[in-house]
């Protein structure tokens, strides 16, 4: 069996990029293209007869509410990616709470649906900050999507299981996808990893993708 995720976001919200944009820019300064996007992989998908998870930044949903709706009609499930795209590892327990429940109860009202599913942004869940599971079942969530077992200098938590689990907290996180190549976990889930993936592929690696509008 396969997952597919999707995070939907716009190209100025990465992590990468904060400390050269200001928050007061998206979608100003910076136009934005993540509707468009969003709208052509749901496209594609049609045509493929695939579902998936969209992992929707609030911000996002806020400003295109009308995907919101295409993404729940069509049959996919809509789950939470926070309001701001902020790190978890960089919040306090009351920044992170508020900003996810903000986003889920904005994702609830626009879609009629409940919002079970989290992925940390930049998936920054991480020894510093197990707290967040425990936030994340006070809010009502049953799954999270956002531990990365790898070493990285963004992100990762390269002692912590690769395969999907229950949390003592009692929720059941699925990490993002790697595999071993000499010994080593190898990232093969998330926006980021896409160049690689022809090296792998030629190594005859399987993989389950998990990439960004």
């Amino acid at each position: 069996m396969n997952a597919l995720t999707i995070d939907v976001e716009d190209y100025f919200h990465v992590a990468a990029f904060s400390s050269q944009i200001s928050t007061s820019d998206w979608g100003t300064k910076y136009p934005s293209r993540v509707e468009t996007s969003t709208k052509l992989a749901l496209e594609l998908f049609a045509q493929h007869n695939c579902k998936a998870t969209f992992f929707v930044l609030g911000w996002v949903a806020e400003k295109h509410p009308q995907l919101i709706k295409q993404i729940v009609d069509e049959g996919h499930e809509l789950a939470c990616h926070g309001y701001m795209h902020q790190k978890a590892n960089t919040q306090s327990v009351s920044e992170f709470k508020d900003d996810v429940s903000r986003c889920k109860s904005l994702l609830e009202d626009l879609s009629g649906t409940q919002i079970y599913g989290y992925r940390a942004p930049s998936f920054s869940i991480d020894p510093t900050n197990e707290w967040t599971f425990e936030v994340l079942h006070q809010l009502g969530f049953t799954f999270s999507s956002s531990t990365y077992p790898v070493e990285h200098d963004h992100y990762g938590a390269p002692d912590w299981p690769r395969f999907k689990h229950l949390r003592p907290e009692g929720i059941t996180e699925i990490p993002i996808p790697t595999t071993h190549i000499a010994g080593k976990s190898i990232p093969i889930g998330g926006g980021g990893v896409f160049p690689s993936l022809p090296v792998l592929a030629n190594q005859k690696v399987d993989y389950t993708i998990c990439f960004e509008t």
